[in-house]
């Protein structure tokens, strides 16, 4: 199974892989994240369905997601690869360096949502934007609008980037390029089933945080308290919500370019 990738090769010898979060793609990182290519390869991928990816309908189990992008590092032969991963990319990123802990040089994490439980998941994300709480709570409804949503999705595409205006609007559109099943799957395995304090306890890699102190919907409290119990790593805050990757992404491309000099 092939993911979307894409390649900005700068003929470096060390690469970095992007994972973005749900419903995220590729577009999501910008000229100041693709200006790291001056000294790295950057590897940026849709992750297994969404964006511009395959939908099959399968399990959308953490083994199906970590299988495709070990299948995508292997595509480029990309022996081992630094990672940056935006929110469920942060759990992806930390089940893959501890399954293949030889694979991964450097982590850095941006709005890494550590919950102890399915319960506090839900809890958190109650708190989120009505939208939200709609297509995770698992709900009639939630099926019935992302339904809607698919089926309307070439009508949707031109005007979607006027309705959601938080996000530069390629971001927008390729949110909307997943289905049902690739969502609420992934939800449910991937964030809901998450054993992130497990991950962090167990693997051994230089780790870089960066978290927004307006997160509702990834507590920045969570990882504070959290985090000396487990693994030593720095921590950085920023004036942020979830989507600090949009709003400082100048500053964290610059926060990574001297975590991985």
């Amino acid at each position: 199974m092939q993911l979307y990738s894409q390649l900005i090769d700068g003929s470096h010898a060390e690469t970095i892989l992007f994972i973005p979060g749900l419903t995220g793609s590729h577009t999501c990182w910008d000229e100041h994240f693709q200006a790291l290519s001056r000294n790295y390869n950057l590897l940026l991928l849709d992750t297994l369905g969404f964006g511009h990816s395959p939908k099959p309908d399968i399990a959308y189990s953490l083994d199906d997601h970590l299988h495709a992008l070990s299948e995508t590092l292997e595509r480029w032969q990309v022996q081992q690869t630094h990672l940056v991963g935006h929110s469920m990319g942060c759990l992806l990123g930390l089940a893959f360096a501890q399954r293949y802990p030889e694979r991964i040089g450097k982590l850095c994490l941006l709005a890494l949502p550590w919950f102890q439980n399915e319960q506090e998941a839900r809890e958190s994300i109650s708190h989120s934007s009505l939208f939200n709480r709609w297509l995770a709570m698992d709900s009639s409804l939630a099926h019935a609008a992302c339904t809607l949503m698919c089926a309307l999705r070439p009508w949707l595409l031109p005007i979607i980037p006027h309705l959601v205006r938080d996000v530069p609007p390629m971001v927008a559109q390729d949110a909307l390029r997943h289905t049902w099943y690739s969502y609420s799957r992934t939800l449910q395995h991937v964030i809901f089933a998450a054993e992130t304090s497990k991950w962090m306890a167990e693997i051994s890699h230089p780790l870089l945080l960066i978290h927004g102190r307006r997160d509702t919907t990834a507590p920045l409290e969570n990882v504070k308290t959290r985090l000396a119990s487990t693994h030593p790593a720095e921590l950085i805050e920023l004036d942020a919500d979830h989507g600090l990757i949009f709003t400082h992404s100048q500053t964290i491309a610059t926060r990574i370019a001297e975590f991985i000099p």
